[in-house]
């Protein structure tokens, strides 16, 4: 990503007028707004004076004087604040160890940061604009300036980054530094809204933000003064007290802009502001110009988006559904015919599933053909003579269902049931065949693998280990993934795991992925089942032992060197599963949430991720800062009892990060699985000891976090 980031003050040429001169400027601009026709001749007069008022305590803000014509320096209360802002940022930015939000900005997409105040001409034509829809907002002269007041524009900050994909990720990180309304309403992004002006402007704002670094000691909310005024102002002060006295009392309004349209936007003010997008001068003509040339840019914007996606994706190429390779290496140990046999319908699968995704063969014909090749595989299996050949392939007929099983954007929830349904009765028979007869070769990888695809579709179409189901499955749901056959299946792969020798572990490794599938597949029905006590105290504490022996031979740093490695040497394609393995390093601490993070943002350039795959990841990161309070990998690993991290740095990570996973779950429930919203709200719920709820979703955002 981006290795520095440009923080300036945007500063147009200063035009300030005597104050007793703006009446005529003022009168001018009322008549580009047509107020004349508008207004009596009192309320006219009357109209003009409270404007006057407003910019007699503009110019007090600014602190500017003009003096035989020329005007002093401003040094009043809102440059001071603006300037007092990008300092902040600089000095974040400078910092010889680094802050950790600055970071995430960095590693957001974010390459530029700009500060503005309005000037003398804006003032006017946006007070004008909006005295003339309700002149009430101009009977506090000095309010209309501030904290809850009309003008919410006053102070701008910008932030510019390359793409439009980041944008999410630097409006998430901005949470961090700003206080806003809404930010969790499930049909906003983080607060912010999109802006498509008659013009061409396109842009994400928030408006009615407060500057409030949570992570900020010297800023808490505690040391602000209630009482606090702009008369309390004191041109002594240096930036850092005229922050903390003073942030309060202004509204900031964000703006979010990729490289494209902050490119436009600046050649649209330089050029026509006045003429096209303000007062009587607006011009169709100029409007539909300027807006074609927003147009085109956008196109040109997704194509250099497109060009990065495809560039970064060509290490990540869309493969066949490819079964584990360990399979078929064994295979080839004990027969190099039947190897044959086997590479022959692994071909036909791969080729059928080509002209399905070309749109070459229809659905029905698609399916017909992978079931008569599942039966033709099975019919190869009766006639081995040897157990543990028949089982191989048995093994790749029970792949080609659980192929059919996952093809979801090909076929309804009906014919996916039936697929399933399908799938996870060959697995278990296969897991029958394998409990029966321990003289099959490498029976207990073999076993692993049967189980772990078992549980890849039962976590996909149930719930798994988290709950029994009772209320939430149907009885045909319950049947098709019961909880006990999920727990007997679980406990086994954990004996199997934790039973294997050197050299079998060895074996799976070189087996690319297949290692790191078995570890975080079999943590996470760990981490399921360890949410709800359903056995007897007895059985519980022998699982216990047996999860606390898989973590202590598997969660280690070198699970974190193999990981690294093969994504090195490109040997993972699937940037969904990348994602959830970092989720799982994060969770047990081998590596801290903003690193994983970083890597996170960097594959979201060239593939969308999931949200429920982002909400772990959340997760995993709330119980890392907030439960577990661990501020570096060190103090994790030693599990000191006392922890360095500050409460309020502890409380910042738990609402910034509880507040990420409350959207995603909305998210979530409106465009994923109903066991993935299920699953993701019961871990959600049992981690935060926050109630998820549907409704009275407001009271959420403003209340405090509500037990269960």
């Amino acid at each position: 990503m981006h290795s520095y980031i440009d923080i300036f003050n945007f500063t147009p040429p200063v035009r300030f007028k005597p104050l007793d001169k703006l009446e005529d400027e003022i009168l001018q601009r009322m008549e580009e707004q047509g107020a004349a026709s508008k207004l009596s001749k009192e309320e006219y007069e009357r109209f003009v004076g409270k404007m006057m008022a407003c910019m007699a305590n503009y110019y007090d803000l600014v602190g500017v004087d003009v003096i035989d014509g020329a005007t002093t320096e401003p040094n009043g209360l809102l440059p001071r604040f603006a300037n007092a802002l990008t300092g902040y940022f600089e000095k974040l930015a400078s910092l010889p160890e680094g802050n950790k939000e600055i970071a995430v900005l960095q590693a957001s997409g974010v390459t530029t940061i700009k500060v503005r105040y309005k000037y003398t001409d804006s003032v006017i034509k946006k007070l004008i604009k909006l005295g003339l829809r309700d002149i009430s907002v101009l009977e506090d002269p000095m309010g209309v300036f501030l904290k809850g007041g009309a003008l919410h524009d006053l102070i701008g900050m910008q932030f510019v980054c390359s793409s439009p994909y980041e944008r999410e990720w630097v409006a998430r990180a901005l949470y961090s530094f700003f206080e806003y309304d809404h930010r969790t309403d499930d049909h906003l992004l983080y607060g912010f809204y999109s802006v498509k002006r008659e013009s061409g402007y396109r842009g994400l704002h928030c408006d009615h933000t407060v500057f409030y670094p949570r992570f900020d000691e010297m800023l808490a909310k505690e040391g602000v003064d209630s009482g606090i005024s702009v008369e309390t102002y004191d041109t002594t002060m240096d930036d850092r007290e005229i922050l903390k006295r003073f942030r309060t009392l202004f509204n900031v309004e964000l703006q979010l802009h990729t490289a494209f349209e902050n490119l436009w936007a600046g050649m649209e003010h330089r050029n026509s502001y006045n003429v096209q997008a303000k007062g009587a001068g607006r011009s169709k003509k100029i409007a539909v110009q300027w807006n074609l040339l927003s147009d085109t840019m956008k196109n040109l914007e997704m194509q250099f988006e497109r060009l990065q996606v495809d560039t970064e994706q060509a290490r990540f190429e869309v493969g066949y559904r490819h079964g584990y390779t360990f399979v078929a290496s064994v295979l080839k140990r004990l027969d190099e015919k039947a190897y044959d046999t086997y590479r022959e319908y692994v071909s036909k699968s791969e080729s059928l599933e080509t002209l399905l995704r070309q749109h070459e063969i229809s659905r029905q014909a698609y399916v017909e053909e992978s079931l008569a090749i599942a039966k033709e595989i099975e019919q190869v299996a009766a006639e081995q003579t040897y157990p543990t050949l028949k089982i191989l392939f048995l093994m790749q007929s029970a792949f080609v269902h659980y192929g059919l099983a996952n093809h979801r954007n090909y076929f309804n929830s009906e014919d996916i049931y039936r697929f399933v349904q399908e799938a996870l009765k060959y697995y278990l028979s296969i897991y029958e065949m394998l409990k029966a007869d321990e003289s099959i070769y490498k029976s207990n990888l073999l076993k692993i693998i049967v189980i772990l695809r078992y549980q890849q579709l039962a976590q996909q179409y149930g719930l798994g280990l988290i709950h029994t189901g009772e209320g939430v499955m149907s009885e045909a749901e319950r049947q098709l993934v019961n909880y006990d056959t999920n727990f007997a299946l679980f406990k086994d792969v954990l004996e199997q795991l934790n039973e294997l020798t050197p050299e079998e572990l060895s074996e799976i490794k070189a087996d690319d992925a297949a290692f790191l599938k078995m570890v975080h597949r079999t943590d996470v029905l760990a981490r399921e089942w360890e949410l709800l006590v359903n056995e007897p105290p007895k059985e519980h504490a022998r699982i216990v032992k047996e999860v606390a022996r898989f973590r202590e031979r598997y969660i280690t740093p070198e699970l974190t060197e193999h990981f690294e490695t093969l994504l090195e040497h490109n040997k993972i394609k699937n940037v969904s599963y990348v994602v959830k393995f970092y989720t799982t390093l994060v969770w047990h601490g081998l590596i801290l949430p903003l690193d994983a993070l970083r890597q996170i943002i960097r594959y979201s350039a060239y593939d969308k991720i999931k949200t429920s795959d982002l909400f772990y990841y959340e997760l995993a990161a709330y119980k890392f800062l907030a439960v577990e309070k661990c501020e570096s990998l060190a103090v994790c690993r030693e599990k000191q009892e006392n922890r360095t991290m500050s409460e309020r740095t502890r409380a910042h990570f738990e609402d910034f990060h509880r507040k990420n996973m409350i959207r995603q779950l909305f998210k979530i429930y409106k465009n994923e699985s109903r066991f993935s919203f299920l699953r993701a709200k019961f871990r959600f719920e049992h981690l935060t000891g926050t109630h998820f709820k549907m409704d009275h979703f407001s009271e959420k955002l403003s209340g405090t976090a509500e037990s269960i």
